[in-house]
């Protein structure tokens, strides 16, 4: 950053939307310009959901609250699933349609079986149908360390499908995905992917959309 000071700096921060003193920690965080947006993980894998029951957000008045403070607050939110939550969690974010959306790690398809993403591809499909949900191309290696462009191809092509080019975004998740590639892999596997015409939005546009929306109109 210092050595780029003139680069665009946008912060997704964590915040319990559903915890107490949701509404101090908001204000303290909008103190900082940076800040454009909330994250807090909804699901994880199966087994941690079962320990940690973070996917009774869901069903949680407050949580609620929370999600309707952010969107009056100007804030979007980036959501963390599994594909099992996405019928539950596009009930609950088609009551805000104001809210900006963003699917993380492109709903987290953990089971790379033939049936794993047909299954996942059905499942995101609840969220894809909501104008207001985009989708992250990212953490492609959490769930398949040894990743290849042939072995992600299905899921990349399945959000291009489902979400369109201009409500899809390319995301690193450094420095988790150093485990399973470079950066330079991740992103030329990527760029063989998707489809030349859909760069401008998919590497660009659609994240200063959603997070820059400010140097639209400068």
């Amino acid at each position: 950053v210092s050595e780029n000071q003139s680069w665009p700096m946008a912060q997704v921060a964590f915040c319990d939307l559903s915890g107490d003193q949701r509404e101090i920690h908001l204000d303290e965080l909008q103190k900082l310009s940076s800040v454009v947006g909330v994250r807090q993980i909804i699901g994880r894998s199966p087994d941690e959901d079962a320990n940690n029951k973070s996917n009774e957000l869901l069903t949680s008045n407050n949580f609620m609250s929370g999600l309707q403070s952010i969107s009056d607050r100007g804030l979007s939110f980036d959501l963390q699933i599994i594909p099992e939550l996405s019928e539950a969690c596009a009930f609950v974010f088609s009551q805000f349609p104001d809210l900006q959306v963003i699917l993380c790690h492109a709903g987290s398809p953990y089971n790379r079986t033939l049936e794993g993403i047909k299954s996942w591809a059905s499942d995101l499909n609840h969220l894809s149908k909501l104008a207001n949900v985009s989708c992250k191309l990212s953490g492609l290696g959490m769930f398949e360390h040894d990743w290849t462009q042939s072995t992600v191809s299905p899921i990349v092509t399945t959000v291009m499908e489902q979400f369109g080019p201009k409500r899809v975004m390319f995301g690193s998740n450094f420095p988790v995905d150093s485990l399973s590639s470079s950066f330079k892999e991740l992103f030329e596997r990527l760029t063989s992917i998707v489809e030349e015409k859909y760069f401008d939005d998919v590497f660009f546009k659609t994240a200063q959309r959603i997070y820059f929306p400010d140097l639209l109109s400068s």
